[in-house]
């Protein structure tokens, strides 16, 4: 039981330092698979900055992050932040297989967007939530479990709810 334990373990440590120094030849469509669920979070970090998601020093993106985008529209996350399972990041929002309905004013000049997510340093991001393109969150904010991001985020607030809405304002004086 030892032996397979170690054996499993070098088998591990040969993969990811695989995965690590050829990110540049893997299929977009395994390179996403990586990034979203791969369970060394390194690895998802590395697949993700071919996603344009950058993430800053200290953050950790659970398992199960997923970006939506186009490979163009980026997501900024800042130092220390902590996003937990299943969180989407959508950049690009549009009714892509939609014929007709784009031609709709509505659908076309408010709902379709394409637009870069920024979440700056010190957020704590709850299990499931969703934030639309062109979001800022502010610093040293919240984001309870499960809410729809539509606004910007405040620093120094928690949010949650569907959509989002601001519950409290946290103290300043760190």
């Amino acid at each position: 039981m030892r032996r397979r334990k170690a054996y499993l373990e070098k088998i591990n440590i040969c993969l990811a330092k695989y995965l690590m120094k050829h990110s540049d030849i893997m299929p977009k469509s395994f390179s996403k698979m990586l990034a979203w669920y791969y369970p060394d979070a390194r690895i998802r970090k590395k697949y993700l900055e071919k996603m344009n998601v950058f993430m800053g020093d200290g953050t950790f993106a659970n398992v199960g992050l997923i970006a939506v985008t186009d490979g163009e529209t980026p997501v900024y996350i800042g130092d220390h932040v902590s996003i937990a399972p299943n969180c989407v990041l959508v950049t690009v929002s549009s009714a892509n297989n939609g014929t007709s309905i784009q031609d709709i004013p509505y659908i076309r000049d408010v709902l379709t967007k394409r637009a870069p997510i920024i979440i700056e340093d010190n957020v704590w991001i709850g299990a499931n939530v969703t934030i639309l393109p062109g979001i800022t969150v502010g610093h040293h904010s919240v984001i309870g479990a499960g809410s729809v991001v539509t606004k910007d985020i405040d620093s120094y607030s928690v949010y949650a709810g569907v959509p989002a809405k601001k519950i409290r304002t946290l103290h300043e004086d760190i």
